[in-house]
């Protein structure tokens, strides 16, 4: 999933705005695997992410927590030979019969999970959004490491996640070409000049080029640590379809609460949070 900006711009740069909420929850899509059978515009959502087999099948590379498939009982790894009794080959066949299915509706998948073939049934729902797909995945998680070493731009930006333990995190995924990032830096910058020295640490993560990225910072005024992954690594490994989003981690290192968007009406209401979870005792070692 290799994604430079330019890459992203060429995928999608369309607006997504909640009905009625005006500028409340606005989001750019990112790029995101063709393979995914949860796209909003097909409406029905299995929740789990799709890779070709090798030699028949489709593999579950990844499998949303609390999802149709997750409660149907399918894991990551699990083998999909067929579906509503239709060998599958590759993974737009079954994000195609998810699609035709809709909301509401059941799909009969026959896995293979090491040398066990197994059957299971889904419910598929309707496609939740960007946000409350991570939240369903993440929240209560502990916050994946970098999957490979960030560039820092800007700031201290620590090896691995784990260099951050004892601090409350926000880790906000960004791009330069991303309207509604720039407008959430501002807030991002204000909190970390107000919280830093109770525990804070604000961590930018783009997909744009150290270069590129640094004009951006400086031209932002950003006061928080910048990093670039370039290679959309850390972003794909975090689940991000959509810009901004942003993770709350509290100081054990679990995700407590994500925000994708601009969405100024819950900003108040994740300041209190930062400000409960800064209160908590740090963890032991």
């Amino acid at each position: 999933m290799a994604m430079k900006a330019t890459a992203s711009r060429r995928v999608t740069h369309a607006i997504l705005l909640a009905a009625g909420m005006a500028l409340a929850a606005v989001a750019v899509v990112a790029d995101a695997p063709d393979a995914l059978a949860q796209s909003s515009s097909r409406r029905a959502w299995l929740g789990v992410e799709l890779a070709p087999g090798t030699g028949g099948g489709v593999v579950a590379k990844h499998v949303v927590t609390n999802s149709p498939a997750g409660k149907a009982g399918l894991s990551d790894g699990d083998l999909i030979l067929a579906a509503d009794g239709i060998p599958l080959e590759e993974p737009r066949q079954l994000v195609a019969r998810v699609a035709l299915l809709g909301p509401g509706n059941t799909i009969q998948l026959k896995l293979r999970r090491g040398s066990t073939d197994k059957q299971a049934t889904a419910t598929l729902v309707q496609f939740p959004g960007d946000e409350q797909l991570l939240r369903l995945d993440k929240i209560g998680t502990f916050a994946p490491t970098w999957k490979q070493p960030l560039d820092a731009v800007s700031g201290t930006v620590p090896s691995s996640i784990s260099g951050l333990r004892g601090k409350v995190v926000l880790l906000d995924f960004w791009a330069t070409w991303c309207q509604p990032c720039r407008m959430m830096s501002p807030q991002l910058s204000k909190w970390q000049t107000t919280y830093a020295s109770q525990g804070l640490a604000v961590v930018g993560v783009t997909t744009d080029d150290v270069p590129t990225a640094t004009r951006t910072a400086q031209a932002l005024s950003m006061t928080y640590a910048v990093a670039s992954d370039a290679q959309a690594a850390t972003m794909s490994t975090y689940g991000v379809r959509a810009l901004p989003a942003m993770f709350v981690i509290d100081k054990k290192g679990v995700i407590r609460d994500v925000l994708v968007g601009y969405d100024p009406m819950r900003h108040a209401e994740l300041e209190k949070l930062v400000q409960t979870l800064l209160a908590e005792p740090a963890p032991t070692p």
